[in-house]
């Protein structure tokens, strides 16, 4: 029986680790004096535990090997129902939270945006917040394991820029792996150093003075790109602090993981494409901003200027690197910026970071640093063959294969991402928003930066000012970045062809 009940139906299985994982903020409502917020989040997750151990009963004798042409359903249950059951225990602790914003609020952390309807996060308890960051940390964790195990051997989440042979038909040289098996296994590989890594960057985030229930969610929002904290912005939790989370955040750059025995094996981190294209995006826009709030500070005192030049940089740097890998994290040095230069945030130049994206099978979303790096690439030897005609790329077989295939699959990806979010732009202002508004709300949540709203604009914008049609949509939205557009119509696809 324990064989049968390893092979469970993978939603069935993380339904059931939802359940547990809701007696963690119970413990702590209970052991913060929050009786009412504790009985709520421990009655919800024994029913949804319970409810997940009689469908893994249920679903036994049934069970045979689900393949990996069921990835949709998978993806599809996951990410539209797993959030009806994490919302249950919202409802019962936060006072006029209505299930559908409930629901939003767990979609947008299991997705990792971050954002939150929550707008006096103050008055909500601390394990309702504590609910929201671990939410936020599983689905990081989720999207790691899924694209590892799934996603990369099929050439699909960015790595279609280096995959060497098309696959056709789509997934039928792996349709008898068992999608479980295959789950777990990673899971074991990435399980260890995840939690080892968020134990590090909370135990150093403490020793520099952050408090103990900040600091663990600072540290679950930067290893999962979420942005998910207890209040709103990080506060002056200073400099080291800030450091210790830069360094945090460099690993949704680039995993440098090897998709196949030709991918990126051997090549050292100052030849990483998606490291070398983040160091040169990120020096671009500190150089861009910093000389933008020179020339306004220009009139300060000298003995004002040079440190708050300091400052600027750094702010700059954090901040670049922060919506670049779509956390979404606001460096205290980027608030004082503006109050010493007195300009309006760069709201475009943080939406188009945010677009570009992190590193492939990273909890980042957007574009992705690969193919950027690989239509870079294609546009600098087209430019060459202006001049030289007859040119023959160099570099290699794998440089020739970037610049070709790869970057017209990278292109292939940027344009439908364009006109999904163009479409997303115009449904929202059918739905009655301005456009300014519906433009920074739809790459909010196709880049799942939800923070985005509050600096992209003049002022900052709320999510709880939309409509209940509104942020469905966004919340479909939010998932559709999250799975990426190219991987659900490859997914699609393959699912017609094996009907």
């Amino acid at each position: 029986m324990l064989a049968r009940l390893r092979r469970t139906p993978v939603p069935v299985v993380m339904l059931g680790v939802v359940g547990l994982a809701m007696l963690l903020p119970s413990g702590y409502a209970f052991i913060d004096r929050q009786a009412a917020v504790g009985r709520a989040f421990l009655y919800s997750g024994v029913v949804v535990f319970l409810l997940a151990f009689l469908l893994a009963i249920a679903l036994m004798a049934g069970q045979g090997r689900r393949r990996i042409n069921a990835l949709l359903p998978l993806f599809a249950m996951t990410y539209l129902l797993l959030p009806a059951a994490m919302a249950l225990p919202l409802v019962e602790s936060v006072p006029g939270l209505r299930f559908r914003d409930a629901w939003f609020e767990m979609v947008s952390s299991f997705t990792t945006t971050g954002a939150s309807v929550l707008d006096s996060p103050h008055l909500v308890p601390q394990a309702v917040h504590l609910w929201r960051g671990l939410v936020a940390w599983l689905g990081g964790l989720f999207i790691l394991v899924a694209v590892m195990a799934l996603l990369t051997p099929l050439g699909l989440g960015g790595f279609e820029v280096i995959r060497e042979k098309a696959q056709v038909p789509l997934m039928r040289a792996d349709a008898g792996d068992d999608v479980s098996v295959r789950l777990r296994q990673q899971l074991e590989l990435v399980l260890p150093p995840y939690l080892a890594a968020t134990a590090l960057i909370w135990a150093m985030l403490t020793a520099f003075g952050v408090p103990g229930f900040d600091a663990l969610m600072k540290a679950m929002a930067a290893l999962s790109t979420s942005g998910v904290l207890a209040q709103t912005g990080m506060g002056a939790i200073g400099l080291a602090a800030e450091i210790v989370l830069f360094v945090a955040l460099l690993p949704a750059l680039s995993l440098r993981l090897r998709p196949g025995p030709r991918g990126f094996e051997g090549i050292s981190p100052q030849r990483d494409p998606e490291l070398l294209a983040a160091t040169a995006i990120i020096a671009a826009v500190i150089l861009i901003v910093v000389l933008r709030h020179v020339f306004a500070g220009a009139d300060q005192p000298e003995e004002e200027a040079f440190p708050a030049l300091g400052r600027v940089i750094w702010g700059t740097a954090f901040n670049g690197l922060s919506f670049l890998t779509t956390a979404g994290l606001i460096s205290e040095d980027w608030v004082t910026m503006r109050a010493w230069s007195g300009l309006t945030p760069p709201g475009l130049l943080l939406m188009g970071l945010a677009l570009l994206g992190g590193g492939v099978a990273t909890t980042a979303g957007g574009v992705k640093l690969l193919r950027v790096y690989a239509m870079s690439r294609m546009g600098r030897v087209e430019l060459e063959r202006l001049i030289y005609p007859s040119l023959v790329i160099g570099g290699g077989e794998r440089s020739r294969l970037v610049a070709g295939r790869g970057a017209r699959a990278a292109w292939l990806l940027a344009m439908v991402f364009a006109l999904v979010g163009v479409t997303l732009v115009a449904l929202l202002m059918v739905l009655g928003l301005r456009f300014e508004t519906a433009l920074i709300f739809g790459i909010a949540s196709l880049t799942t930066t939800g923070p985005l709203v509050q600096v992209a604009g003049e002022a900052p914008l709320l999510w709880s000012s939309l409509g209940d049609s509104a942020r469905v949509v966004l919340a479909l939205a939010m998932i559709l970045g999250r799975l990426e557009i190219l991987v659900l119509l490859a997914l699609v696809m393959a699912r017609l062809d094996w009907n």
